[in-house]
């Protein structure tokens, strides 16, 4: 089984339903928390607001813990991982070392 190191880096692609979804190679899973909280952050600004966005607040806030704990371990066995809370699904995928 081959094990995550710092040098590799991750691909994060995540999704809000229906409104939006997107993808980056980031250098961590903490690189990857802060992506999705700087983009669902963008969503409550100009598309969710009230009720909506809170609720979305909290899925993101729930999600970023999972990242954290149970990405992070998928992610440093080498093993792709994907979650859904609410409105938000995340995968995160080890990228192999000759990228």
């Amino acid at each position: 089984m081959r094990h995550y190191t710092s040098r590799m880096g991750l691909r994060m692609s995540w999704q809000v339903w229906s409104v939006a979804s997107a993808g980056e190679e980031v250098p961590d899973v903490e690189s990857a928390a802060a992506a999705l909280d700087r983009s669902v952050q963008r969503i409550r600004e100009r598309v969710m607001t009230g009720p909506e966005g809170r609720n979305l607040g909290e899925s993101a806030r729930l999600m970023r813990s999972r990242i954290l704990d149970e990405g992070r371990a998928a992610v440093m066995r080498g093993q792709r991982w994907s979650a859904t809370v609410g409105e938000i699904e995340v995968t995160l995928s080890p990228l192999d070392e000759g990228f």
